[in-house]
């Protein structure tokens, strides 16, 4: 009997070795593949060479602390210099105007024009893509052996996580979590504001006037409507898409945020003009009570910073509206 004990004794603690070990495992495995596990969290703490999935879902190896990075996107140069790296960025884009030392840096082409020649000549230890690049300029680049990291944040949600990896790419993870918590805070206070409103205006944004080019959900300036407390005349189009003038006069938009001139940091009145003097829309209430609001195109289309200066700027305006 005793005997027979001692095997089953035996026989629970090979079990229960097995069952910790299991467990042991699956803590293990689960650590391992919950996103952005340990990397980003220990921030600057990290070694090099780092490794960072890019908006592409491609692997991006960093071998050492970057410092000749090349901007291929005006958005891209925002955010870099905001993390501090004003100092290492060596080449930008002809369209990156802000801010205002980004004027100073070599240029390596346009936005979709983007010299190879150029970038190599700047031995760039880095380089940020985003959408609107040369996709094969960008992948000859990669080719060169130079890494490339594509940005490509769809919403407010996404340009937090771009600061947050980029800082770590770059050795900046400290002023990464200190600027996204300050623009998270920002954002909360419009945000509980623009829930006290009791109604909530109809807005409608426009980039182009010809032909009428509005922004529809799933856009920057969709989120920026809804924080500020009011409801996108467009939310039925998805992205940014047309609609015909007998389709805008449809919305009755309470609301008209128009794009500043024709772009580029343009501040012409343009697209304003033409709304306000087009005889088909004389009888919106947006026009006939002057309910419309011209903001800095730069500001609004880029997936940067300043698009937390553009809610602080429109909130109140729709507010007294």
């Amino acid at each position: 009997m005793m005997k027979r004990k001692s095997e089953s004794d035996m026989r629970s603690n090979y079990r229960l070795k097995w069952l910790k070990a299991a467990i042991y495992c699956i803590i293990f495995i689960s650590l391992l593949c919950s996103p952005l596990s340990g990397t980003l969290q220990e921030g600057n703490s990290d070694p090099w060479p780092r490794t960072i999935q890019d908006d592409q879902q491609q692997s991006v190896l960093v071998s050492s602390e970057p410092q000749r990075i090349v901007s291929l996107a005006p958005s891209n140069t925002e955010v870099l210099f905001a993390l501090g790296l004003g100092d290492r960025i060596v080449g930008v884009t002809d369209f990156c105007n802000y801010p205002a030392e980004a004027l100073e840096k070599s240029k390596i082409g346009g936005f979709s024009t983007v010299s190879i020649e150029r970038v190599v000549a700047l031995h760039p230890d880095l380089v940020i893509a985003s959408p609107g690049n040369n996709q094969e300029a960008v992948d000859r680049i990669k080719d060169l052996g130079i890494p490339v990291y594509f940005a490509d944040a769809q919403n407010l949600a996404g340009i937090y996580a771009t600061f947050e990896k980029l800082g770590y790419i770059t050795g900046t993870s400290d002023k990464a979590s200190e600027i996204i918590a300050e623009l998270k805070a920002r954002e909360e206070k419009v945000r509980k504001e623009g829930e006290a409103l009791t109604k909530k205006p109809i807005i409608a944004h426009v980039i182009w006037y010809d032909p009428i080019y509005v922004s529809g959900k799933g856009t920057f300036q969709d989120e920026l409507i809804q924080i500020a407390g009011g409801l996108n005349a467009f939310s039925d189009k998805n992205s940014h898409a047309i609609a015909n003038i007998e389709e805008f006069i449809s919305k009755k938009p309470d609301i008209i945020i128009v794009n500043s001139g024709s772009g580029m940091g343009s501040d012409k009145t343009d697209i304003l003009d033409y709304f306000v003097n087009e005889p088909r829309l004389s009888g919106l209430s947006a026009i006939t009570s002057n309910k419309t609001i011209m903001v800095n195109s730069d500001i609004a289309d880029r997936a940067g910073p300043r698009l937390w200066d553009l809610l602080e700027e429109i909130a109140p305006k729709i507010r007294e509206l």
